[in-house]
């Protein structure tokens, strides 16, 4: 089974991974209701630079997921932290982050429609980026001084970070003819592009979003689904 994801609204929270290679991932529980943390992580804060905040995914109790910033680009999700000799800095430039909406109070559960949605999520992203189960964490592993951030709490740890080396998906799940078209950085297909796939060439998707775009399964970009056409068997 695979989930939709939604790419809008963007945040404007994000900046360049300078050429950092993704290799991590970063649970986080929202501390609130998904509609207050979707307003508070697109939020430029333009008077307060220093509350900006974003991440990558956003997970509703539902299982409804929210893509706010690129994959190619750093979200603002770590705040002081540190891990295996990276500065906050650093994690963000090599990391995901991934929100869960729950009040983060160690009594607000997860419900298994949210579980099974992070599960497909971060089981395709260590697929596609070869992430190491030690480099899958929580907000709480990475903050400081230790005891700074207590999120996700309640999330069962380890077993669920466990269950994301079991039976892990192929990146390369389907194959597309391409009827000639452009390739982008964003699944937006708005963005800048990355290039042109040749008309009668084959291309592997390994994600479909809500909003009819591709991604690429070599890594080139995303491209757009009405633009492909599935070949008979």
């Amino acid at each position: 089974m695979s989930y939709p994801i939604d790419t809008t609204p963007e945040s404007p929270n994000q900046s360049s991974r300078n050429g950092q290679r993704i290799g991590m991932l970063v649970l986080h529980a929202t501390v609130g209701s998904y509609e207050s943390s979707l307003a508070w992580l697109c939020n430029p804060q333009p008077d307060h630079p220093e509350l900006r905040v974003s991440t990558h995914y956003l997970i509703r109790k539902d299982g409804y997921i929210n893509q706010l910033v690129p994959d190619a680009m750093a979200a603002w999700h770590a705040g002081r932290s540190s891990w295996m000799g990276m500065n906050s800095r650093q994690i963000e430039e090599r990391s995901i982050g991934i929100e869960l909406e729950n009040d983060n109070d160690g009594h607000d559960p997860y419900p298994p429609a949210q579980l099974a949605a992070a599960h497909w999520l971060c089981q395709s992203l260590i697929a596609r980026y070869n992430i190491e189960r030690a480099d899958v964490v929580r907000h709480l592993d990475i903050a400081i001084p230790k005891g700074r951030k207590t999120d996700p709490a309640g999330l069962p740890w380890p077993a669920f970070a466990n269950s994301l080396y079991m039976d892990i998906p192929s990146v390369a799940a389907r194959a597309f003819r391409v009827t000639g078209l452009p390739i982008y950085q964003r699944p937006s297909l708005d963005g800048p592009l990355a290039g042109h796939l040749v008309s009668g060439d084959t291309v592997l998707i390994d994600m479909i979003y809500a909003n009819g775009a591709g991604h690429d399964a070599v890594g080139r970009g995303f491209v757009d689904m009405d633009g492909l056409e599935e070949p008979h068997a």
